[in-house]
């Protein structure tokens, strides 16, 4: 594996977060206790920092492949 197919697979796996956090967001617009919904928003918080993770590993990946 060289390393623009890894930072693919990082980016695939950053779709992957982004879609959970689509669909946690989605879930906020339902009628929810305030226990429900700062669980949820906990959640998305923990959710962007692994993507954002993923798209900073996959852009030094590319960087590398650059070099």
């Amino acid at each position: 594996m060289n390393y623009i197919e890894w930072a693919q697979e990082y980016d695939l796996n950053a779709c992957r977060i982004k879609s959970v956090i689509d669909r946690k967001r989605g879930m906020l617009n339902e009628k929810l206790s305030a226990d429900a919904r700062q669980k949820i928003l906990d959640d998305i918080a923990a959710y962007r920092r692994i993507y954002y993770e993923l798209t900073e590993i996959a852009s030094t990946l590319r960087a590398r492949a650059e070099a």
